[in-house]
């Protein structure tokens, strides 16, 4: 059976709750965009797309190797910003601040090993980032203003795991299932 997969780090209750307070700020503009609910925010380390489900247990060890050569760390989430840019946003997001080499070490060992199984390495370098809208259609130049002078502040957590996460898609919006959960050394 085919399952849409990827791979995530979850977020603290604290920084969710943040982020809500963000997108309630701004839905207040009424631009077109689609808000993921804040449960299902999370730092998306590896999309894999359709995955053959009996290919999970393969991931998880693979990623298992990787895990057991990393401490627990400590990211901070702060910024606000747009994907690919201010001319055509297409992704609304709020970033890590100096994330820790070891987050961009552990993305990137991942991405290697899953290219090892079949899932393609992305063009571009890992960026942490959390994402907190789809632009759906142009957004006003007030709005986007609004954003380029936005600070935002989300506070920090803890990384202690990572997971392996299915995800429906439903009219209502994605539902998640987290498959496997990996630890890192605390």
């Amino acid at each position: 059976m085919t399952i849409r997969a990827f791979i995530a780090i979850d977020l603290a209750d604290s920084v969710r709750q943040k982020i809500g307070e963000l997108q309630e700020e701004l839905k207040r503009d009424r631009e077109k965009i689609s808000w993921p609910k804040p449960e299902n925010i999370h730092l998306t380390l590896k999309f894999l797309g359709d995955t053959d489900e009996a290919k999970v247990d393969d991931i998880a060890d693979r990623i298992i190797r990787i895990a057991k050569d990393y401490q627990s760390f400590t990211v901070s989430v702060s910024g606000l910003g747009v994907f690919p840019n201010y001319r055509r946003p297409r992704v609304l997001w709020v970033g890590m601040s100096n994330p820790p080499a070891s987050l961009i070490e552990i993305a990137e060992r991942i991405a290697a090993a899953l290219a090892e199984i079949g899932f393609p390495k992305e063009d571009r370098r890992f960026s942490p980032h959390l994402t907190i809208g789809r632009v759906k259609a142009a957004l006003s130049s007030r709005f986007i203003e609004k954003l380029k002078s936005r600070a935002f502040d989300g506070g920090g957590f803890a990384v202690n795991d990572i997971f392996v996460i299915k995800s429906d898609l439903r009219p209502a919006g994605a539902v998640y299932t987290k498959l496997r959960e990996i630890g890192l050394i605390r």
